[in-house]
């Protein structure tokens, strides 16, 4: 009788699903006061927890770049990133950039 055996398995897939939920149920509790601990001990705002995976960013600032390189008032190099045109231009005359050096 196949219908019996059908109705067994509905019967224990019931029951594991009652196991599961009460299983559930209690680790969600452990889960709760363990996350809302975190929260106090590290001052965790909902506006963090809402981010969905943004970094927050940090309360410091970054300070401006030093210039130091410096031709004229609009030409200016801080060493770092792309060469800019005139800095490309000095070199390629066979100049030396340490020239336009900005004395700390």
């Amino acid at each position: 009788m196949p219908s019996t055996k059908l109705s067994e398995i509905k019967s224990q897939i019931a029951e594991l699903q009652r196991e599961a939920d009460e299983i559930i149920k209690n680790e969600r509790i452990a889960i709760i006061r363990d996350i809302r601990e975190k929260i106090d001990i590290y001052d965790i705002t909902v506006d963090e927890l809402q981010r969905k995976g943004k970094a927050v960013k940090s309360a410091t600032t970054k300070s401006p770049s030093v210039i130091k390189y410096k031709k004229s008032e609009n030409e200016y190099w801080v060493g770092r990133g792309p060469k800019p045109g005139w800095v490309k231009d000095v070199e390629k005359n066979g100049e030396s950039i340490e020239q336009y050096r900005v004395q700390e």
